[in-house]
Parts: structure tokens; sequence; C-alpha cells
């Protein structure tokens, strides 16, 4: 009996373990049927049956690729991690589940991953450190759902038309079945036209919200259509592209029968290689009264059989269309075309936007705003499935591909990058955290604005002739200026970003700023620039040395004058010598001629010793032509008059070549307010013997090199102050020291230099050096008292003395100033001119009531156009006078 009973139960439990085993390659072999079929949510529910009924490999991985194939990132992360846990998984199990660990945000899964992988072909090990840079990067902004778009399907893709309606892209409606057979007896391919069988959803249809929030299914314009999706509004509205996924009746001029496998592919096209797929095409219609599509137009270089066209984004001031397409001739996947057409959309040949913008992926939704272009991509470098990047554009070049990064993009899919008016952003995304599937979201990119305001020395603004560049830093692309203010330059500038500036005019020191932070309270980010004119050929340095009689050799007293010279030149690079050398007027002039070549020879030999490169030591001699005094041939003079002539004039020069554009040197700051750049003019005082007025021959020579330098600078002028010492009475000591400023003088003019050029005083005893009140002077006293005093003089000032008077401006306290109001300002300006040119603007527009104050906390100029009560006030009619021309404006609170 015991024997019948165990036999009983062995049987029993076979049939047991066959009928589940039978079970499970049933509803393996149904899934595998459905997968082929593309119906991946039929699919991935009869994957998970068979894995529950037994845990296998197959099936888990059968379920994980179905709901990859969805774009089920949820799921198929959690199908893969059990995919991986099983002793058949192969490294390719690995690169999926890593990849779906990223989709979720996991990234210390993605690293744990990457460091158990057998090997790591097919991941790119430098993707994870761009995953752990991008994931460590913070930002100010976050994205916002929509309000009142989004549901529990895909959603995505929105545009706006001229009105401020809103349209998108959506498969809400009708789903498939919830309660489906275990096996599914309808195995025929035949295809299920009233839901798209892909995902189990509705067909995309295009929806529009309006301005109440009410939310309806536009018809679709062409025929037999599935899919029907990206639109894009031109012509004020009036006209609309998209595309559509419809029936065809023939392919290749052969009728396509019922019983076909075909697959009507979704916007972003999966392929059905053992398939008839129905491509999306692209088509244009004109836009009724009532809002419908009222006829369409499709592309001439649509092929529904043989590749799609999706995505358009119409260039309208160029009249140029930018689309998606898998067409042939690509770098692989869906690439970015762009096509011209005329005014009655006559369309030229499409062309590849080149491998920049395009990888071996895919690339969609082109959108292009100034100068940048806008795209999506799964092939660039990135976080994970599509990425949204941005590429510098001007004149038909494409330059610095970027990934914008966190938040715009996440591990998931982010696409359908639309920036519109007033700054306000919006794409869409599947990533974690939604509504549904894909969600549209909105971000107010907070776009700071840039005011750069270029001014010459004397702080007016520079109106024009001037050339300004801009660069974002880490793209190193030209961005475009606003340049329609005069003396002004303004961009908007992305939050957080860094930028550098240049300003450029011929005859100018080009201006650099490469601290440009995108970063300011009040929105604002202001920069002052001071455009200097380069000083050609300007004398900031002058001094004599002597040689002995019939000799070319450098004397010791020289040599401290020389190395002054070389310490100047070695620290300023701006700096040239010239040298000219003379002799005294005895022995023949061609002999004299050759001396003074030598001595102007030993000057750059010397100097080249200390280093000075003989290219910037420019010689020229002069024999005897040029003396100083009357001393010439036959001329009876003392010796130490000769010794005047046997000279070599030492003469720095700045910027000495006319018309060549010089960096501005990093040593000289507030160029406008040194006019000797910053080189001290060492002037002599001239001192005299006790109750003399006459010049000893040391004073000569110090004046000699005065005279030399008013000739380099004939703006230059002199102002002369003559003193005694304290012995004697006033009234002779007054005419003492007027007798010492003119002797000064005289000698000067004898020289060659202006009598206009030089002014003088006298004080006699009233300000000596020492006023011996304390104790009786010493002699070397007196003689420091004894003496007239040199100052160089330009405008009025003591070229010596860095001091200036502060400038007043222009009658600030006359100009109407804000009082603590909330303003709706339209512009504000750097200059009270352009400020009152700006309101003829407003009064153009209708604002006939605007004004401006001048604000002194920023000391800018605002033009407004009215005031608010309250922010809630603002708040509310800020859009309507935003539509009524004001699209700039903004509230701002004195």
């Amino acid at each position: 009996m015991n024997k019948i009973f165990k036999a009983a139960f062995v049987i029993i439990f076979a049939l047991l373990v066959y009928e589940r085993s039978y079970g499970q390659q049933a509803l393996l072999r149904y899934a595998d049927k459905e997968y082929g079929l593309l119906h991946y949510q039929e699919s991935a529910e009869a994957y998970e049956r068979a894995y529950e009924k037994r845990g296998k490999y197959r099936a888990a991985k059968g379920a994980a690729i179905s709901h990859e194939k969805m774009n089920d990132y949820q799921s198929a992360y959690e199908w893969w991690q059990k995919v991986i846990g099983f002793e058949e998984a192969v490294t390719d199990d690995y690169v999926h589940f890593t990849a779906a660990a990223n989709y979720e945000g996991k990234l210390e899964e993605v690293k744990a991953a990457l460091d158990t992988l057998p090997d790591r072909e097919g991941l790119d090990p430098l993707n994870l450190d761009s995953l752990q840079y991008w994931y460590a990067s913070s930002s100010k902004m976050a994205l916002e759902p929509v309000p009142g778009i989004n549901s529990n399907a895909s959603d995505y893709g929105l545009v706006k038309d001229a009105q401020g309606n809103m349209y998108f892209t959506s498969d809400r409606g009708k789903t498939g079945n919830a309660k489906k057979s275990a096996v599914r007896l309808d195995l025929s391919g035949r295809m299920n036209e009233d839901i798209y069988e892909w995902t189990g959803r509705d067909f995309l249809h295009v929806y529009k919200a309006d301005s109440t929030g009410a939310i309806s299914s536009l018809e679709v314009p062409v025929p037999d259509s599935y899919h029907f999706a990206d639109p894009f509004f031109v012509n004020g509205g009036k006209k609309v592209f998209y595309t559509v996924t419809r029936k065809v009746k023939r392919q290749n001029g052969k009728k396509i029968k019922p019983a076909n496998s075909v697959n009507p592919e979704m916007d972003y096209g999966q392929r059905a290689d053992s398939y008839i797929d129905y491509h999306s095409e692209l088509y244009f219609s004109q836009v009724g009264e009532d809002g419908k599509f009222a006829d369409y137009k499709p592309v001439p270089w649509n092929d529904a059989t043989g590749y799609s066209v999706i995505t358009p984004f119409v260039d309208e001031e160029a009249g140029k269309l930018y689309f998606a397409s898998d067409m042939p001739g690509g770098f692989g996947g869906y690439d970015i075309y762009e096509v011209s057409f005329d005014d009655d959309f006559n369309f030229g040949t499409p062309e590849n936007l080149g491998e920049l913008i395009n990888s071996a992926e895919d690339e969609r939704d082109p959108f292009l705003m100034d100068d940048t272009f806008y795209f999506s991509s799964n092939g660039h470098f990135g976080l994970g499935g599509f990425d949204l990047f941005s590429a510098g554009y001007r004149s038909g070049t494409f330059s610095g591909l970027k990934n914008l990064g966190i938040p715009y993009n996440s591990p998931r899919d982010d696409f359908g990058f639309l920036l519109a008016d007033g700054g306000k952003m919006y794409l869409s995304s599947d990533r974690s955290g939604g509504a549904g599937l894909d969600d549209i979201y909105t971000m107010q990119t907070m776009l700071m604005r840039f005011l750069g305001r270029v001014v010459d020395c004397e702080g007016g603004l520079v109106s024009d002739g001037f050339m300004a560049e801009m660069i974002k830093k880490d793209e190193q692309r030209a961005l475009t200026l606003d340049r329609e203010t005069a003396g002004e330059i303004k961009r908007d500038l992305e939050p957080g970003e860094d930028y550098a500036l240049k300003i450029s005019k011929r005859g100018y020191f080009p201006v650099y700023d490469d601290q440009i932070k995108a970063e300011a309270e009040n929105g604002l980010v202001e920069r002052e620039y001071t455009l200097v004119p380069i000083p050609y050929r300007r004398t900031v340095f002058v001094d004599l040395v002597y040689y002995d009689l019939d000799k070319a050799v450098i004397r010791s007293d020289a040599m401290a004058v020389l190395d002054k010279v070389a310490e100047l030149m070695v620290s300023q690079s701006y700096l040239d010598l010239q040298v000219r050398s003379h002799t005294d007027a005895r022995a023949s002039n061609d002999y004299n001629e050759k001396l003074s070549n030598s001595r102007a020879d030993a000057v750059a030999a010397y100097l080249e010793g200390k280093g000075i490169s003989s290219e910037r030591v420019h010689e020229a001699w002069y024999g005897e032509e040029e003396l100083v005094n009357n001393c010439g041939d036959g001329q009876p003079c003392p010796e130490w008059k000769h010794q005047l002539n046997r000279r070599s004039e030492l003469v720095l020069m700045a910027f000495s070549e006319e018309g060549k554009e010089y960096e501005l040197p990093a040593d000289l700051k507030d160029l406008c307010e040194t006019p000797n750049l910053g080189v001290t003019m060492n002037v002599p005082t001239i001192y005299f013997d006790f109750d003399k007025y006459i010049l000893r021959p040391e004073s000569v020579s110090q004046l000699d090199r005065v005279a030399l330098l008013l000739k380099e600078r004939p703006e230059m002028e002199l102002a002369l102050a003559g003193h005694t010492d304290i012995r004697g009475s006033e009234s002779y000591n007054e005419v003492l020291s007027e007798q010492r400023a003119e002797v000064v003088r005289d000698y000067l003019i004898s020289l060659g230099i202006e009598e206009g050029r030089i002014s003088y005083k006298w004080y006699g005893k009233t300000r000596p050096v020492h006023d011996c009140s304390g104790s009786p002077c010493t002699a070397a006293d007196h003689q420091l008292n004894r003496r007239t005093e040199i100052m160089l003089m330009l405008d009025g000032l003591n070229i010596n003395d860095t001091s200036s008077p502060a400038s007043t401006g222009e009658g600030m306290s006359a100009l109407p100033k804000a009082t603590e109001e909330i303003y709706l300002i339209s512009g504000v300006f750097s200059s009270k001119e352009n400020a009152e040119e700006y309101l003829k603007v407003l009064d153009q527009k209708g604002f006939d009531q605007a004004k401006y104050f001048f604000n002194t906390d920023d000391q800018l100029f605002y033009c407004y156009v009215t005031t608010f009560d309250s922010f809630y006030d603002a708040s509310k009619r800020l859009e309507h006078y935003k539509s009524k021309g004001l699209g700039n404006a903004w509230v701002k609170k004195i």
C-alpha cells in the first residue's frame, strides 16, 4: 500500500512540474511572438508571468528589454537588476543594467557595476567622470511642471502660437485592455488601429491649451494618419509645420495588403526591420480663423516607406527650415538638416548640419535663438538617454558644442527645448518624479542683463568707432552684442556662467575683461570701460651723459645715468631709447662726425651689457652741428662750456611705432591721469651763490636737460619760483629772488624754449627750506634756501603731482530722482541723452506718459511707463504691458 502511495505521489509531483514547465514555455513562446510583433507592453507582461512561474534568466531578460523598448526605465532597471543576478549574465547585460541604473540616477550602482564588469566593452570609462562632475554641479534653477498640461501619459514638445496658445504632443486617450488573457489568440500580425500596440496607449495627437487652460485635441488634416505631432507655427501663427505617420497604400508601386505586418513609427521612429514601416512625414498647413489646420502640403523630400522626417523648426528671418531625419547619407540614426525656402514655400535641397551637431546616434528637436543653436541628442557625451545640447551659430557656422548639464538634463530623456519671449524656457523630459511618462517642464531662466559703458578719459560715452567681442568662456565662441545704444554694450547672460569681453578701437589700447560673472541680485551686471588713446612717441624721460675730450668712453659719472635708463627699459618693455650724440667744435667736421658715431655706439654697447637689445636703441650722431652754446670754430670758450657740447642726449620714448596696436602694459594704471606714463621726471632745483643770481656751470648742464625735455614735450610748460636765504631785508631779497627766477627763464629761452611756456614767481625769503627758527642755520642750510624751483606743468597741474580735483559731474542734482514706488521699467541707460532718446521711442509706441529718473545708487537713468501700488497689481499688469510692445519690461521697487 505504501508503495502505491509513493508511486502516486511521484506521478502527481512529476505532472505538476511538467505542467509548470510547460506553462512557462508556452508563455515564453507567446512573449517572444508578441515581442516580434512590436507589442512590447504585451510581451513585457508575458515575460513577467513566465518569470513568476519559474524564475529564469531568459524570462527576466525578455521583461527587461521589453520595458526598455517602451522607455519604462524604472521597470527596466528592476528587471535588469534581476538579470545580472544570474550566472548566465554577459557583459552586454551589465551594460544595459548600468544604463538603467544611470537613468534612475543611481550613480553609486553605476560605479559598482563598472568595477565588477569582466571587461568594459560598450562603456566609455570617461563617461563616469562626466556623470560625477554633472551630479556634483549645483544650479540655482529648478524645473517646474507646466500647470494643467501633463497627464499620466506621454506629453512633450510644447510650442506657442502668436496668440499665446500652447500646443503639445500627447498619447493620452485610449489605452489597451488591462484585463488580458494569459495567452493572446490573435497572432496574425494584423495591426490594431485603435491603439499603438508598441506602447499599449493611444497614437500621438496634437493638443491645444488656450488662455483659459482648456485642452482640446486638434483634428489631423492629413487623411489616414496614425500619429500627429511636432507642430511649429510661422507667419504669425497663420501657417504651421508638423509631422504625421499615415497609412501608406503602396510601397515601390505595389499595394500593401492588410495582412502585411506594418509598423506606424512614433515620432522618434523605432524601426522594425522585418516590418513594413510607416515613416513619419513632414507637412505644412494654413491655420484658419477657427484655429483648425485648413489644408495640407507635404515637403518634397518625404519618403513614407524609406525614412522619417520629424521635429520641424523654422527660422523665418533667414528663410530656413530645420528638421531631423534618418534619410540615407547621414552620420547615423537621426541627423538634423536645414533647407532654404522662399516666400511661396518653395524649398531647396536639404543639407546635413555636419559632424559637430550630428553623431552616429540620434539628434532631433532643433531650435535656434539669436546666435545659439539648441538640440537634443543621445549620441554626444551626456548624462543618459537624450540630452539637451547647445552650439554657437554665426554666418552658417556652428561652434562650441556644449551639454547644457543639470538641471536641463537628467539621466533619462530630455528634449523639446523652447526659449520663449521674456526668457521663459520649456523642455520635455521623462525624468523621475513626473506626472506621467514624458512631461513638459518650465523654468524661468532669469537671464542676467549685461550693461557695459565705454567712455573716454573725460568720462564721455564713446559713441562709435570701437569694436566689442564677448565670448562665453567655457565655449570660446563669439556672441552677438546689442550695440543699438550709443556707447553701450548689452547682452543677456546665462546665470552663473563666465564671460570675457574685449573692446578695441584704432589708436587706443584694447580693454580686456575676463572676469564677467553672470551674478547680480538685481539681474543687472554692470561694467564701465575706459578707452585710452595710445600715446604714440611719448617722451617720458631724458638725460645727458658727457665725454672727455676726443674720447668715446663711458665715464663713471655717466654710468649711473645709463644704469637708470637700463632699469626703466627692463621694467617697461614699451620704452625705446633714442641716442643723439654730439662733439664740441674742435677738430674737423668729418672727424667729429665719426667721433659722435662712436659715442652713440658706446651707449648702445653699455646698455646691451645690461640686457637691452640693440633693436630698442636707435642711434643718431651729429658731430659739431648742434652746439648748445656759441663755442663754435674760433670762438674763445672756457673748458666747461666745451664740455657741455661733448654729450649724448638720451630720450626714452614710449610706443615709438606710430599706428601700431599696443597692449596696455600691466604696470600702467589710471593712464588717463598719468601723462608721463608713471615715469617720474626728475627736475632739478637750481642753486646760487650767496647774494648772486649767476648760473653755475653744473646748473647750466641741468637746464640743458630741462630744455631737451621741453623740446620733446611741446605741450608742457614750466613754472619757476625764486627764493633767497633768510639773511638780508625782505625788499632786497624779493628783488634777488626775482632775478634768480629770471636768469633761469632767460637761459631756457636762449636755448629755443618759447617765452610763453615759462611762468615765474618770486618769494624772497618768505618760503625757506630751513627757517632757522629752532637753531641757527648752517652754511649748507643757507645754500638750500638760495634756489630756483622748477615745476613741470600740464593743463595747469604739476606733472609730478598725481593729485587732481574730483569731477563734479554734469549737474546730477538737477535731474529727476526716484521716489519710493514700484516702477514698470522699460529701459536703463548710462547717460541722460540716451534716456531722452528712448522716451521718444516710447512716445511713438503710444506711451506718451513715459518718464525717466536718475538713480543715485547705481548712477543710471531708468525709463518707466507707469508705477504700481503693489507687487500684486504689478504682476497682474506686467503681461499686459508686454503684449503692448514692452517685451523687455520689468518691475523694480525703489
